[in-house]
């Protein structure tokens, strides 16, 4: 009878060596049918051509598998990721719609405003006081003029409140639903 080697067959050894792992590894293999072998006795032997092929086809497998799973992975997380962006865009959006919170174009705009109204007021106050300040008694009456015209000013701009309405207004401006609103409020009238 022809001895293994003669047959070209190696023991588990050879081959966890070829294969970079332990004897207890390649026994699993081979009961996990990824390579096959021979029993000569009560050892197992592997034809070492064959077992290196079939070895290689197995971790070309893992490596495609792991690489699908990777991309599958990745899909659900970014499907997951743009979910959770459009929840966060509506809920912003509905925040909006409701008045608690607005657009900073629009707070910008109001404070602009704001600040264009304040400009004018004080613009305006030396041509308002010019003659009564050039026809006052003295220095002490001239004084209290432009006092008062401040407190004037300050008084008017103490009386700026927040108002939503106006940036709901700028929100249906900028959303084109100006148009919209007015129509329905014709519509309910008639």
């Amino acid at each position: 009878m022809a001895k293994p080697m003669e047959l070209g067959l190696v023991n588990s050894a050879t081959v966890a060596a070829a294969f970079g792992v332990s004897e207890r590894r390649v026994q699993q293999f081979a009961s996990d049918g990824i390579i096959d072998f021979v029993k000569v006795g009560k050892t197992n032997r592997y034809d070492l051509l064959e077992t290196v092929r079939k070895y290689v086809a197995y971790l070309k497998e893992e490596v495609t598998t792991d690489e699908v799973t990777s991309l599958e992975e990745r899909k659900l997380k970014a499907e997951a990721e743009y979910k959770e962006m459009k929840a966060a865009e509506a809920r912003i959006h509905l925040a909006e719609l409701e008045g608690t919170m607005h657009r900073s174009e629009d707070v910008r705009a109001a404070t602009e405003q704001l600040v264009y109204t304040v400009r004018s007021m004080l613009v305006a106050m030396p041509g308002r006081l010019a003659v009564d300040v050039v026809g006052a008694s003295g220095a002490d009456e001239a004084s209290r003029m432009i006092r008062r015209e401040v407190e004037h000013v300050l008084e008017e701009l103490m009386g700026f409140r927040y108002d939503p309405e106006v940036y709901a207004a700028m929100m249906r401006e900028r959303k084109g639903w100006g148009e919209v609103a007015d129509d329905e409020d014709d519509a309910a009238e008639s």
